[in-house]
């Protein structure tokens, strides 16, 4: 028999252990170590353990947002996060009806937002199948991501214009590194300046950077570019060691320096370092907007400039 178990405090290294070493689809955005460094009371937290004698099956990060169960809006990709050792058709299955049951008795509907296949340990096909089998309406959201070579130069699958430009950064001498704390103000500065010319806002505040910065090293790097000590932009990225991805989070370029074309500079290096660490792939994330019904094709083209090919980020609803 299954048993549903509501995520409480006291259960977090269980939960973590879980995400990061026993499942197919969990990465250190699930983790709750990653979605405390949200504010209490910023979320109705709704989250659960799916059990089966003792040991879990899936876990399932998620607000309740005006009664309905919602993949937790503190991380980019929600669940089910499946364990490796369930993850089989009938099982999977199962699990979802579990799930049903579940939100039935709880909430007045359900939408769920998988981890996307390029930061899956395994094919996802089969979660995708099982949602729609069981009656989830999907929606996509279009993203892409650039393959990456330790034998190959990133610069080689990026088209002429994009070399061009890189070439041309060349002349200054730029230098790329890791960003200084000292820097971060600066960066957070031309995030948001860079934010507000899109009529947006960043998702994290300056404290919340500096936490995360200070609770994942290792998987969440800033990065910056300067010319003779003087910044031209910054960088944050992601680091998914299991899939072997590198995320791109965020560009905070200073727009004065523009002709320096720094922002191409800054993606070339990271490229260059992410290849060079093992990755197989680069994340650029979506090009869509409201929820996947707008495609932004100039930032999509700016994307495919540097050699990125489609892939999708789904959700499901009922």
């Amino acid at each position: 028999m299954y048993e549903i178990l509501p995520y409480s405090p006291e259960r977090e290294s269980r939960w973590d252990r879980f995400v990061m070493e026993e499942s197919m689809n969990g990465t250190f955005l699930q983790t709750r170590k990653f979605l405390n460094y949200h504010p209490e009371g910023r979320f109705t937290d709704a989250s659960f353990f799916i059990e089966k004698s003792g040991v879990i099956a899936a876990v399932v990060p998620g607000c309740n947002i005006d009664g309905k169960f919602v993949s937790h809006q503190g991380t980019t990709f929600g669940g089910p996060i499946i364990s490796k050792d369930f993850y089989s058709g009938g099982k999977v299955l199962k699990i979802l009806d579990e799930i049903d049951n579940y939100i039935v008795s709880h909430f007045k509907g359900i939408v769920l937002k998988p981890t996307a296949p390029l930061f899956a340990t395994a094919p996802t096909d089969l979660l995708d199948y099982a949602l729609e089998h069981k009656g989830y309406s999907r929606h996509s959201e279009l993203s892409c991501f650039t393959p990456l070579s330790e034998l190959t130069d990133p610069l080689e699958n990026c088209n002429g214009k994009c070399r061009y430009s890189f070439r041309q950064t060349e002349k200054y001498g730029l230098t790329y590194g890791e960003l200084p704390d000292s820097e971060m103000e600066k960066f957070y500065e031309f995030l948001t300046l860079s934010k507000a010319r899109h009529n947006t806002k960043p998702v994290h505040t300056i404290a919340e950077l500096r936490d995360l910065k200070q609770r994942f090293p290792e998987e969440i790097l800033f990065r910056g570019v300067w010319k003779d000590g003087v910044y031209l932009s910054g960088m944050m990225i992601f680091v998914f060691k299991q899939a072997k991805v590198y995320h791109f989070q965020y560009l905070a370029p200073d727009d004065s320096q523009r002709d320096t074309n720094a922002s191409t500079a800054m993606l070339i290096n990271a490229l260059r370092e992410a290849a060079r660490n093992g990755a197989k792939n680069f994340s650029w994330g979506i090009s869509t907007e409201d929820g996947g019904e707008y495609l932004n094709e100039n930032l999509y083209h700016f994307k495919e400039s540097f050699g990125a090919l489609p892939c999708v980020n789904t959700r499901f609803e009922k």
